[in-house]
């Protein structure tokens, strides 16, 4: 029945109209304007420290305008509502920057973009141990260096008798090789410098040179006795094979000719030497040997096979 009548009154209104000879009819319609929502959002605080925070975004609109929040950076979580209507405080989180890197990124509301940035992380440096220590005759030490990825170090060494390498720098964690040469004297200490931080080398002294041994008291002369009768000397008895297994402690000369010792004895070479599966230039200090040989009139011992544990 209503809309009967509006049908009704309207023709009526037309007919009178018609009736009165009119001649333009028009009717207007006002949509709501575009200007009314718009939206307008800050946060706080807008800058972080490397270990991240809480912030809050606030959204200033008219009552019936709707928005939504999203983020531009896996680094900030929105924490409250991601859509709402009018007046809003949303929480947010920043993650803890793990690079040494200054990273920004941005939290959308709408059309606006609101700025996010985030200081980088220190560089800290640690090592596995502070100190290593070796012997008179040298060796290797190592020590591993952990960091960031993207934090430079270097390790340098104050003397001539530890060498760095591998592993001199580095712009992430890694392992700094040292190498320590042969003492000749008393015990002696260095500090290396690695990624800023103190690594202290202790290496042992020389072993002790013997003293000389005294004089030996003079004997009186005894009386001169009738010299008797020359007999046949014997033949020596045949020298038997001396086996030797240890460590070189000094070596000298040139291959085939090599002088070195080993647990006290005292190893020569020549041609004749058979090293069975190594050789004569494997031959260095600090290198386990074993091995067999005759000894000589001068207590060397001339070796006749020889093996190098490399």
């Amino acid at each position: 029945m209503r809309s009967r009548f509006h049908v009704a009154v309207a023709l009526g209104a037309a007919g009178a109209c018609l009736a009165a000879a009119c001649s333009k009819t028009s009717t207007s319609l006002t949509a709501p304007s575009s200007d009314k929502c718009q939206v307008t959002a800050t946060n706080t605080p807008s800058s972080f420290a490397a270990s991240g925070g809480q912030g809050s975004l606030t959204i200033a609109t008219s009552r019936d305008c709707t928005w939504s929040v999203s983020s531009e950076a896996n680094w900030v979580s929105i924490a409250g509502d991601r859509s709402g209507q009018g007046e809003a405080s949303i929480p947010y989180t920043v993650a803890p920057n793990p690079a040494p890197s200054v990273r920004s990124g941005a939290i959308v509301v709408g059309s606006q973009s609101v700025a996010v940035s985030q200081a980088a992380a220190p560089c800290v440096f640690t090592l596995s141990r502070l100190g290593g220590a070796v012997g008179d005759t040298g060796g290797r030490l190592t020590v591993d260096v952990a960091t960031l990825n993207g934090c430079g170090w270097t390790a340098t060494s104050p003397v001539s008798w530890i060498v760095v390498g591998p592993g001199q720098s580095g712009s992430a964690s890694g392992t700094v090789g040292l190498a320590v040469a042969a003492n000749a004297g008393g015990v002696r200490v260095a500090a290396v410098t690695i990624a800023g931080q103190t690594f202290t080398v202790t290496q042992a002294a020389a072993p002790p040179v013997p003293a000389p041994l005294p004089a030996p008291t003079p004997v009186p002369t005894p009386a001169p006795t009738p010299t008797p009768p020359p007999t046949p000397t014997p033949a020596p008895p045949p020298s038997k094979p001396v086996e030797f297994d240890g460590t070189i402690n000094s070596l000298s000369g040139a291959c085939p000719n090599v002088t070195f010792t080993v647990q006290g004895m005292t190893i020569v070479t020549d041609r004749s030497t058979d090293y069975a599966k190594s050789k004569c230039t494997d031959l260095r200090r600090g290198r386990d040997v074993s091995g067999a040989g005759m000894r000589q009139s001068n207590g060397t011992i001339k070796a006749t096979d020889i093996r190098v544990d490399k």
